[in-house]
């Protein structure tokens, strides 16, 4: 067997009660918590929660206990053709009803529009008029779509009871069947916004200590505290629902979508890759 844990940085193994609201409350968890007695315990210095499994130690870690040998490379090896393909859900017990809840689910989004279109990367704008298009059966699949190297995207979703959220990637390095989406909500603490714009990181956390990042200029990101790895996203609710750019850079991926009408019923996602 094998265990991958953080030396100190895992949300979920601190001796402190900080993110379960109970700071300064012991938790009787210590930072080796994950370990297993018989187990092969590795410790990867400085990684959160999510990146025990997503990051480039992780996967060097994983590589030479299956196979007995060092990967040739940790960086992602890129490929002239891409083709990208997942499914596209929503959220609570039934994906088209929002009474139903507002927590994530796999079930299908059936009937959601999808348009991609490639986009500017210093801008975020269009290039021109959508180069796939999909409307979302039973299944849920989005694609396939044939990417082109090195150009960044935007998702754009429509679906009733949702935002039309816009998602915005950078350039993807090789293809994958796992690039599932899903749209949002505006909630209602969110209703004073002229535009709603939140940066996520889904396959990792944000640490205002470790990383180096900034979210439309502001290197504090919106929501993330000043120590630890426990937040993902952050939000910024603009005063103004006048197009243009913004940017969320994240040690040194950089992502730059447009800003979109709340008012009309738009959000815009700004979502990392790594």
């Amino acid at each position: 067997w094998l265990t991958l844990r953080s030396d100190n940085n895992d949300k979920y193994a601190q001796p402190d009660g900080l993110w379960i609201g109970k700071a300064g409350t012991a938790t009787n968890i210590g930072f080796d918590g994950p370990a297993l007695k018989g187990a092969t315990n590795v410790v990867l210095p400085k990684v959160d929660h999510r990146e025990t499994s997503f990051s480039p130690a992780a996967f060097a870690a994983t590589w030479q206990f299956l196979t007995g040998e060092a990967p040739r490379s940790p960086v992602i090896a890129t490929e002239a053709n891409v083709t990208l393909d997942g499914r596209l859900t929503g959220f609570g017990l039934s994906s088209t009803d929002p009474a139903s809840g507002q927590f994530t689910n796999n079930l299908a989004l059936v009937g959601a529009q999808l348009a991609v279109y490639a986009t500017e990367p210093t801008t975020g704008a269009r290039r021109g008029a959508a180069v796939h298009r999909k409307t979302i059966g039973a299944d849920g699949r989005w694609g396939p779509f044939a990417a082109q190297a090195g150009t960044a995207y935007e998702f754009e979703i429509s679906a009733p009871g949702y935002a039309t959220t816009h998602i915005y990637r950078s350039p993807f390095p090789r293809s994958s069947s796992i690039v599932n989406l899903r749209p949002d909500r505006i909630l209602p603490a969110d209703a004073d916004a002229k535009a709603l714009v939140i940066f996520t990181r889904p396959r990792g956390y944000f640490d205002a200590q470790r990383d180096t990042m900034k979210f439309d200029g502001q290197t504090a990101l919106p929501g993330v505290p000043p120590k630890g790895s426990g937040v993902s996203s952050a939000k910024i609710k603009l005063p103004t629902d006048a197009p243009r750019a913004i940017t969320g850079e994240f040690n040194g991926e950089r992502v730059t979508g447009q800003t979109w009408p709340a008012a009309q019923g738009h959000m815009t996602l700004l979502e990392l890759t790594y």
